[in-house]
């Protein structure tokens, strides 16, 4: 199954999807920070990584922004989720894949993580 990072600075939201997507079969690692996210992709090599864009000290929209620059993680898929779906904009300007509006249902994320997953293969696929 495919292997997923989530970045977020809530800890209980960080556990309740670690819970449910390790229960529906996929690896999951979380992290609170920037520095927490660099680290566990290069020891982790995630197939998608899951960013909210309001971090008590940053911004998911900048780390997107950063990952499509470098070479050895432009290759990732990356949805971005946010309360505030204004400030999304288009989030393929940050060189996310997909977003997901807080609050979401359970069902609701696993759809978006296989459908962003078969999106991203196909078109990694197409590049080769």
């Amino acid at each position: 199954m495919s292997k997923i990072i989530i970045l977020d600075d809530s800890e209980d939201l960080l556990d309740i999807l670690k819970y449910f997507l390790q229960e529906k079969g996929y690896e999951v690692e979380t992290a609170s920070n920037r520095n927490e996210l660099l680290s566990l992709i290069k020891s982790f090599s995630p197939d998608l990584l899951i960013v909210d864009i309001f971090l008590s000290d940053d911004d998911g929209r900048e780390i997107c922004k950063e990952l499509r620059k470098l070479s050895v993680t432009n290759y990732l898929c990356i949805l971005i989720f946010s309360a505030s779906p204004k400030a999304i904009g288009d989030y393929k300007d940050y060189g996310a894949d997909g977003f997901i509006d807080k609050p979401f249902g359970l069902n609701e994320i696993i759809e978006k993580i296989e459908a962003t997953l078969d999106t991203c293969k196909e078109y990694q696929f197409h590049q080769q």
